[in-house]
């Protein structure tokens, strides 16, 4: 039964912690470590992790020396983590328990590298607001049109990470995730999509459907000129495609 590492950033996240780790625990798939990285939170979350970890000697939990970021915080998880697979899943999201079974099954049996598969969205109170479906396959350059991904919806062999020395870029405080599931793909040709919805992301603070979307779609658009290197036509020839599927998504049920 292969290992799966779980993957955690966390930050002030007390009032939902004791539902992630219950759906981590419930997991059908039972061979995982739990990774997790206190970014030097200012609630009780550090103290409750702590507390996970000494009931169960497969959470492993660290605090970093300085809030960090999401970015090096999720590096220090990678670099802790001994997995055959590793799963990533926000403090905040939910998996259902037969997840990380089922999903490393369709990974061995499409011999896949990179998977993910089709999530809800629930509000802050877990209140089911609409199914998030993504395409089956893709290739790096579909990411320059749209992010189908929900974070906690991955699963990628350690091995392509470590070999290829994937990390997140610590210089970006938004949207690491987007590069790195980027570089991912493109080191393994092409990602897999399961047509099953195995988890629960929560739109909270600004990723709520009310949000301000300027901020983000600026970074998008720095993303496209300083990281990519894209030209102003193609910029804005993927740009228009970023905000056709953002209004699906957000604003479209």
């Amino acid at each position: 039964m292969n290992l799966v590492s779980i993957i955690t950033p966390c930050y002030n996240a007390e009032k939902y912690l004791q539902q992630t780790y219950q759906s981590v625990s419930s997991q059908e798939h039972q061979k995982w470590e739990w990774i997790i990285v206190d970014d030097c939170s200012n609630d009780s979350s550090f103290a409750i992790l702590q507390q996970f970890a000494k009931n169960d000697s497969r959470i492993k939990v660290f605090k970093n020396d300085k809030n960090s970021g999401a970015a090096i915080t999720r590096n220090r998880c990678l670099e802790e983590a001994n997995g055959d697979y590793v799963a990533f899943l926000d403090v905040d999201d939910l998996w259902a328990k037969e997840k990380l079974k089922k999903q490393i099954e369709f990974a061995q049996a499409k011999k896949a590298i990179f998977t993910y598969h089709d999530y809800q969205l629930i509000d802050p109170q877990g209140v089911f607001i609409k199914n998030q479906l993504c395409p089956k396959s893709l290739v790096a350059k579909d990411l320059l049109k749209f992010n189908p991904f929900a974070t906690s919806s991955i699963l990628i062999q350690r091995q392509l990470i470590e070999s290829h020395s994937i990390r997140f870029k610590k210089h970006l405080r938004r949207r690491q995730d987007y590069l790195f599931w980027y570089e991912a793909i493109e080191a393994c040709g092409k990602a897999y999509g399961m047509n099953d919805i195995l988890s629960s992301y929560r739109l909270i603070g600004g990723d709520s459907l009310s949000a301000n979307k300027k901020k983000m779609a600026l970074i998008q658009w720095k993303l496209y000129r300083k990281e990519f290197k894209l030209s102003l036509f193609s910029s804005l020839y993927y740009f228009c495609f970023y905000a056709i599927h953002g209004l699906k998504k957000y604003f479209l049920k």
